[in-house]
């Protein structure tokens, strides 16, 4: 079982005009996308089957047994760099935004029931289904940082803009900035909430409790 906590951030769009003079006057930097991936904690003794029900959104379903949750906390950061010119003549402020990311998780948790028993067959077997889930949520990162440059240097591509003040430039960089990282971290937790479920089917946790049932149980 996973969760995994948002808080979403709104931007708008803003219209900008472009200057041949800005791509002489404004220097060129190239954008950049770091990962941060967390030490993982693991709690084996703080929640009750109760809390871990409560945690996975489970506790009103009777049908459905929760001996462990993996919690993540997404991380997406974005800084821009204006690399600002000012026209001389009070004509204008050039920009050519590069973008800085920081994408990964702020925090990375598995709690384990500590109503199991300890090493027993269930709890390792749940308690390796919960590592599977540590597992997605670093290879996401991974395996996407490469392809999350290339979207980020479609976004910013090095153009040069023209403005007519430093404010409405500031405010253009801040925009765009903000708007990058709401779409990519909307992005990012859709496809990692998707191979995530992918792992949570009926099928995995009978596989779960049949490699526990005692030699010659009726299946």
């Amino acid at each position: 079982m996973f969760i995994l906590l948002l808080v979403t951030i709104g931007a708008v769009a803003g219209e900008i005009a472009s200057s041949a003079e800005c791509e002489a006057v404004t220097k060129r930097t190239d954008n950049l996308v770091k990962t941060s991936i967390p030490e993982l904690v693991v709690d084996e003794f703080s929640r009750t089957t109760d809390e871990l029900a409560f945690m996975s959104g489970f506790h009103n379903d009777n049908s459905q047994e929760v001996g462990g949750v993996t919690s993540a906390i997404p991380l997406v950061q974005q800084e821009v760099m204006p690399n600002m010119a000012i026209l001389p003549g009070s004509k204008g402020v050039c920009i050519r935004p590069a973008i800085n990311i920081i994408i990964g998780y702020q925090s990375l948790s598995v709690f384990m029931d500590n109503e199991i028993p300890r090493r027993s067959c269930i709890y390792n077997a749940i308690f390796a289904h919960e590592m599977h889930h540590v597992s997605i949520f670093k290879d996401y990162i991974a395996n996407h940082q490469k392809q999350i440059k290339q979207s980020m240097d479609d976004k910013f591509n090095g153009r040069a803009y023209y403005f007519r003040s430093i404010f409405e430039a500031k405010q253009y960089a801040q925009i765009s900035g903000e708007a990058t990282a709401q779409h990519l971290t909307e992005k990012f937790i859709s496809e990692v909430n998707a191979e995530q479920a992918a792992l949570d089917t009926q099928a995995e946790y009978s596989r779960m409790e049949l490699q526990c049932l005692p030699a010659g149980h009726p299946m």
